[in-house]
Formats: structure tokens, C-alpha cells, sequence
């Protein structure tokens, strides 16, 4: 397991820090099949792979609070905007968490990306219930915009942070 743990600091070195492409449709994942813990290639392009993926969770997650910003205090047609674009982000981080669930990361690393794929796809669970919430108009719901924003924001903060774990396990 060491040997993979330094393929994935070399190939950290050698990728650099960041990815300066924009967000792509779905990253390749196509490893060589010799070493599952992961060649310098193979590590290499894990490591773009799963860069390209957690830039998609993060400009995902960013629209997020602007979703419910917006949204009056009483059930009107802000709410239903802000539901219908809730709904989007859901489908996108159910997506996001695809993608990043059908690579194959270097072995000492299968734990941590299975961890952030879970935690997204719990995220997302949790947004689409708040469009689902939010698109009914409930009375009860009326003038809680507070809580529903504050929410928002609590899922924002969760996906920042299952992102920022994988990207310090990546070394990114």
C-alpha cells in the first residue's frame, strides 16, 4: 500500500495542483488494468479525473444558496423557482456522485472516494426533499425562508467539505 501512496505523491507533483480545464461531460475511466493500486499513468489520470468531477461538485454546490435566495416570505412563485432549481442541483450532484463512483482510484484511496460518493448522494437526497418541500408551498413552511436557506447552506457546506477530504486524501 505504500508503493500506491507514493505513485499518488509523484503523480500529485507531476499533475500539479489544479485543473485549469472547465467541468467535462464525464471523465475517462480507462486505468491501465495491470495495477489496480495504480501506474504513475494510472494514478495521473485518477487524480484529473477526479479533479474534473470535483470542480463539477463545486460549481454545482456554489449555485446552491442562489437557488433559495430569492425566495419571499409567503408560498408565491419564488418558491416554485427555487424548488425547480433545487430539483436541477439534485440531479446534477446524483450525477456529480456517478461519475466519481465509476473511477477507480488507487487502492489505499477506494475508502475515502466511497465515503465523498455516499456523502453526495445523501446531499442530494436531502436537496430533493427540500424542492419537494419547497414546490408543495406547505403554511408550514411559510415564513421559515430563514430555515430553508439556512438549509441550503447546510448542505453547501457538507459538499465543500466531503470535496476538500477527497482533494487532501488526493494530495490535490
Amino acid at each position: 500500500m505504500t508503493g500506491a501512496l507514493a505513485a499518488v505523491a509523484i503523480a500529485v507533483v507531476l499533475a500539479g495542483c489544479g485543473s485549469t480545464s472547465s467541468p467535462s461531460a464525464a471523465p475517462s475511466t480507462i486505468y491501465p488494468q495491470g495495477s489496480p493500486t495504480g501506474t504513475l499513468p494510472a494514478a495521473k489520470a485518477y487524480l484529473n479525473d477526479a479533479q474534473t468531477v470535483l470542480d463539477q461538485v463545486g460549481t454545482t454546490v456554489a449555485a446552491m444558496p442562489a437557488a433559495v435566495q430569492g425566495m419571499n416570505k409567503t408560498p408565491d412563485a419564488t418558491w416554485t423557482s427555487a424548488a425547480t432549481q433545487l430539483q436541477s442541483i439534485a440531479t446534477q450532484l446524483g450525477s456529480e456522485a456517478s461519475a466519481l463512483a465509476a473511477l477507480q482510484p488507487p487502492t489505499a484511496l477506494q475508502p475515502v472516494q466511497d465515503a465523498v460518493v455516499k456523502g453526495i448522494q445523501t446531499a442530494q437526497t436531502g436537496v430533493q426533499q427540500l424542492a419537494t418541500k419547497i414546490a408543495a408551498k406547505p403554511a408550514n413552511l411559510a415564513n421559515k425562508v430563514a430555515q430553508v436557506q439556512a438549509k441550503a447552506n447546510q448542505f453547501k457546506a457538507q459538499l465543500d467539505g466531503l470535496s476538500q477530504q477527497l482533494k487532501s486524501a488526493l494530495g490535490i
